[in-house]
């Protein structure tokens, strides 16, 4: 009974007798309770003590009660059904009292007999200076709105079952109106645990059955929603801080007139999304119509409310959909500039605000602030502390930006393990938007702002011809009137040119549209000169106004409006088409078919289009550059012959010879781009230090284990220091095991010796994830045995029990043990891994992502051509030719991972593409979206060597007698080729390798990119040896090379900066440098 009654939220029950906690005065006292002011009403006469039995008990006689007692008012008069054996002998049938009587004995008593009770209950009586505290809604977007808890001096109780009469208690208890929505909708005859008929005015009152208790699943309930609930979402907008501003009253959804909308009520919509603050609050359904109500009650918030809740309501406009409301709010700001739109970088958390860190922000990461401040596009990056260093702590946050993505938050970001930012080392920016606004106020003087001394010595430096500069400024009485953006393209120089008139961004068409249109562009933007001038497609996803209808260069204007340009079409509409430009400062390198960001097939943007680079000369130090571009640390290995699948389109770049310390791959020496004699089968590959991922190890299930992080080529574990509550929750929700986690102490921890990262402390921000939790730098030996993390998720019985139990598809439980296997063996996918199942063939078929510990599919909602060209280049098949919905290929199982997804067709793979959360879509198996490819891979994707196979390997048949004897017979060869191998190596001297690594190495690599010795290359063309050409290979016929002009090949390095000796047809392996090992390598012949 104690552990039930405590379950309930009114406190434990004693399961048997001889727990009694005996108090209060005379005859009378409360019983199973922690607190002598809580429990079963019991009563003595003759000496023994019994309950009372009551049909009705009520506030009134549980008033008496308390008062005798001297423990306050009463608080709560619930009815308990026990189990049958915690019954006690009744004593006292049938009290009634008035509530004001100054003991029971003065209430109206029945009988005195030990008798049955024809009632199934006991009487309770909760008492306010007992254990009860409060009653709320928890983890709901409003007070109205969410799970029912109880709050006691012991701890916090979860109220399960629910149906409409209980919920309606609980919301009226609460001041928040009838119930709208309860946790459980049954029907007919329900067994509840917890029973009220709706009239009761606290829900303490209403009545327990600890029978039915075994039957509360929590999995099953809904949250609570009471008619006084409001909360606010943003809709329709480019990121998920900007949009149509739509409050949900009740369970309406509704919007807000414009006029309605006031600066103080927009922070505190901002405020309440974890959106920082307002930026700006555009009107006229700026973001797109609604639908439903348009509410006629008006929000006057001080702007200090935490939620919109909270803000008083008065009448309002009445308006249609045409005046709905918009906002854009952001965690970011700029401070200390000569406008909004200039200064120090900061970022809010929870309420306060701080700098972000120089020591890798960069044009692109500008880029992307300033078109979600609405502040046109980036001019400058000052070095850091330009505009004062401020005196909150510096966050270490790396963004990892192209220059087109909406928000910055969608740009990778690697926080865990930065090292700590030098004092008054913080990011600044300035935008044009700001610039346009100082130079309208005139504040570009060098007495007026530190902006002005900045730009006013720039100016100077650039005497006699500040042009340059003066090109990127937008008109100087316009504010954002004449600036450009470029939209849909690979980074931030190449894409559709758009334009700011009036303050709106539009289209810019032209019949004729050349190279002199698309200089001035590149120019104003600060991108270099134009490559390509072409005709994009229009805006594909919402609709764009136009901006200019005709616009003619010379090429020599410092601004598209200085052109001959006119607002309206001068030509018909069908006849012009959307400006594109594609500008030499669009260059860009990405690592594709891995399975993140810093590991995979090098793909370089050049010309606006996509290309691979050959592994011809391709070695540790072409990589390490590489690796260095894109912020992944150092180079582990450097891999060719399409070890991550081969691409598609041109092989812009071959006979790569870089030093490793070059800033960008295009500046290392090489034939030139477009020049190769190279097929796709020869695309080179990086794996990088800075390739994460994140496992739980050694659990019975995947949701329990110690806590190890992949870094560096190795797994390594977490350590516990300052691991709280806010960095488990977010751990736990990143592996899709639950909101909730907590640490577990056991004495043995079996791993590599290697203690990756300590002092984890993670901020709440919008869907973080630990990437982007500060911590000590990375380390291999960050803390000391001990000191390890064994985390137990709240979603963990659920990940195993609920897809391996009785009645689940023979589909589902072939994955469920795929899942259990790869978990107990650690050998699971990583993060990320892509399949395609149902199909034929490897390159057609269902889209199944492994995430969380599960592989899952993708809902067809929003699916395209875009989004398929994006798995088929992950896959390594080619062009995408259909996208299949409907669950062509059969409906999968699992959770449905991803859902709305919003690819343009040039990111490097799934995970790159705007989305929904992770497993927060509204979809079936039946929407499961499927992909057909160009051409076919085989069975599975190849993945690194470091990593298991996205599929099980297949069972070996039966070895007959034939094969038995071709197995020794090769053997024997091998074994005698090795010798004659060795022999005439030492004839030779020393012998030279491929560059091409295949395998990352089985244990860490700490040292840094210094360590290794570059040393000079031969500058001359080198032909990987060994390379045989396959069956159907149709690329053109390459020189043939002497085994002499083989042997003068460059020396490659493994990651320890040690040459390599290896046999073309046999595995690389890792060989110590003692330039004097044997020649495994047969001498290169033509290709």
């Amino acid at each position: 009974m104690r552990a039930a009654f405590w379950a309930s939220g009114f406190g434990p029950l004693l399961l048997t007798l001889r727990a009694v906690h005996t108090g209060g005065q005379g005859n009378l006292r409360l019983a199973y309770r922690h607190s002598p002011c809580d429990g079963v009403v019991l009563v003595q006469h003759k000496g023994t003590w019994g309950h009372v039995c009551n049909k009705e008990w009520t506030l009134d006689e549980a008033s008496v009660v308390c008062r005798q007692l001297g423990c306050g008012s009463a608080v709560g008069a619930p009815k308990y059904v026990p189990l049958p054996g915690e019954k006690v002998q009744p004593w006292l049938h049938n009290v009634s009292c008035r509530g004001y009587e100054s003991s029971l004995w003065e209430c109206s008593l029945g009988a005195w007999r030990q008798s049955k009770c024809p009632y199934e209950w006991v009487v309770v009586a909760l008492c306010a200076n007992g254990t009860f505290r409060e009653i709320r809604l928890v983890k709901g977007p409003s007070p109205c709105s969410g799970l029912p808890e109880i709050r006691n001096v012991n701890g916090v109780d979860r109220l399960c079952g629910l149906h409409k009469e209980e919920a309606t208690v609980f919301c009226r208890e609460l001041g928040c109106g009838p119930a709208l929505q309860a946790p459980r909708q049954d029907v007919g005859i329900v067994r509840k645990y917890m029973t009220c008929r709706g009239s009761e005015p606290t829900i303490r009152n209403c009545r327990l059955n600890n029978n039915f208790r075994s039957g509360c699943d929590f999995q099953q309930d809904a949250e609570v929603v009471c008619s006084g609930h409001t909360e606010a979402r943003l809709v329709g907008g480019e990121h998920p801080c900007a949009g149509r501003l739509e409050v949900r009253r009740g369970l309406t959804w509704g919007t807000v007139c414009d006029t309605d909308l006031d600066e103080a009520t927009a922070h505190v919509v901002c405020r309440e999304l974890q959106c920082g603050s307002a930026v700006s609050m555009p009107g006229g359904a700026h973001f797109g119509q609604g639908s439903g109500p348009v509410w006629t009650e008006a929000f006057r918030c001080a702007g200090n409310e935490s939620l919109l809740f909270h803000c008083p309501q008065r009448p309002g406009h009445q308006c249609g959909h045409g005046q709905d409301a918009g906002l854009r709010c952001s965690e970011f700001r700029l401070v200390n500039g000569s406008s909004s739109c200039e200064g120090r970088l900061e970022l809010q958390v929870q309420g306060s605000w701080a700098p972000l860190c120089a020591a890798h922000w960069d044009l692109a990461d500008a880029t992307v602030l300033c078109h979600q401040l609405n502040c046109g596009n980036a001019v400058a990056t000052p070095r850091g502390g330009h505009f004062g260093g401020g005196l909150a702590p510096i966050w270490p946050d790396v963004f990892h930006c192209v220059g087109t993505e909406p928000y910055l938050w969608n740009c990778p970001v690697s926080t865990l393990g930065a090292p700590a930012c030098a004092p008054g080392n913080s990011a600044t920016v300035v935008c044009s938007g700001g610039l346009a606004r100082a130079l309208e106020r005139g504040r570009l003087s060098a007495r007026q702002s530190s902006a002005g001394r900045w730009w006013s010595s720039l100016l100077h430096r650039l005497k006699p011809d500040p042009r340059p500069l003066l090109a990127l400024l937008p008109c100087p009485s316009a504010g954002l009137l004449h600036a450009l953006r470029l939209r849909d393209g690979q980074s931030r120089c190449d894409g559709r040119v758009e334009v700011s008139l009036d303050g709106v961004w539009g289209r810019v068409l032209d019949d004729a549209w050349d190279l002199h249109g698309a200089d001035v562009v590149c120019r104003q933007l600060g991108c270099g000169g134009a490559e390509r001038a072409y005709d994009a497609p229009a805006p594909g996803r919402a609709a764009v106004p136009v901006g200019l209808g005709y616009a003619r260069c010379l090429g020599t204007e410092r601004r598209l409006t200085q052109c001959n340009v006119s607002a309206s079409l001068l030509v018909p509409a069908v006849a012009s088409r959307d400006a594109g430009v594609v500008c030499s400062g669009s260059r860009r390198v990405r690592l594709a078919g891995g399975l993140s960001r810093c590991a995979g097939r090098v793909e370089v943007l050049h010309g606006g289009a996509w290309g691979t680079v050959c592994d011809d000369g391709w070695d540790l130090r072409d990589a390490h550059v590489v690796c260095g571009q894109l912020g992944c640390g150092h180079a582990l290995s450097a891999t060719g012959a399409a070890h991550f699948g081969a691409g598609a389109g041109r092989i812009w770049l071959d006979e790569l010879g870089c030093g490793g310390h070059e800033s960008a791959l295009w500046q290392c020496p090489s034939r030139g781009w477009g020049r190769h004699d190279c097929g796709h089968k020869e695309d080179a590959g990086v794996f990088c230090s800075g390739s994460v991922a994140l496992r739980l190890r050694g659990g019975t299930h995947g949701c329990a284990g110690w806590l190890d992080v992949f870094y560096n080529g190795t797994w390594g574990a977490v350590c516990s220091n300052a691991l709280k509550d806010t960095s488990l929750s977010i751990i736990c929700k990143q592996l899709g095991c639950g909101e909730q986690g907590w640490l577990e102490n056991r004495p043995f921890h079996t791993g590599s010796g290697t203690f990756w990262v300590d002092k984890i402390e993670c901020r709440r921000l919008r869907n973080s994830t630990l990437w982007q939790c500060p911590s000590a730098p990375w380390h291999p030996h960050s803390c000391a045995h001990g000191e390890e993390v064994w985390v137990t998720c709240a979603g963990g019985a659920l990940v195993v029990c609920g897809r391996t139990g009785v009645g689940l598809s023979e589909k589902m439980t072939q994955d469920s043990a795929e899942t259990l296997n790869c978990l107990s063996t650690h050998s699971c996918p990583e993060e990320g891994a892509l399949r395609v199942r149902g199909g034929e063939g490897g390159c057609s078929g269902r889209v199944e992502l492994w995430h969380a510990g599960s592989w899952g599919t993708v809902c067809d909602d929003s699916w395209d051509l875009a989004d398929a060209e994006v798995v088929c280049r992950q896959l390594g098949c080619g062009r995408a030719e259909g996208a299949l919905v409907g669950a062509t290929f059969g409906p999968g199982s699992g959770p449905v991972w991803l859902d709305e997804v919003g690819c343009r067709g040039s990111e490097a793979s799934l995970w790159d593409c705007p989305a929904e959360p992770w497993g927060h879509g509204d979809c079936g198996h039946k929407e499961d979206a499927g992909v057909r490819c160009s051409r076919d891979m085989g069975a599975t994707v190849q993945l690194p060597a470091s990593g298991p196979p996205l599929a099980p390997a297949p069972a070996l048949k039966t070895v007959t007698l034939p094969m038995t004897f071709c197995l020794i017979l090769s053997a024997l060869l091998f074994i005698v080729s090795l010798v004659l191998g060795v022999q005439w190596c030492r004839g030779r001297g020393p012998c030279r390798g491929s560059g091409m690594l295949g395998n990352i190495p089985s244990e860490g690599v700490y040292e840094d990119i210094g360590a290794v010795a570059m040393g000079e290359k031969d500058e001359r063309p080198w032909v990987a040896p060994g390379l045989e050409l396959e069956e159907g290979y149709d690329d053109a016929a390459e020189p043939e090379h002497s085994p002499e002009s083989g042997a003068a090949g460059r020396e490659p390095l493994n990651p320890m900066g040690v040459h390599l000796c290896a046999r073309a047809s046999l595995p690389v392996t890792w060989l110590p440098d003692t330039h004097s090992c044997p020649a495994l390598m047969t001498p290169p012949g033509p290709l």
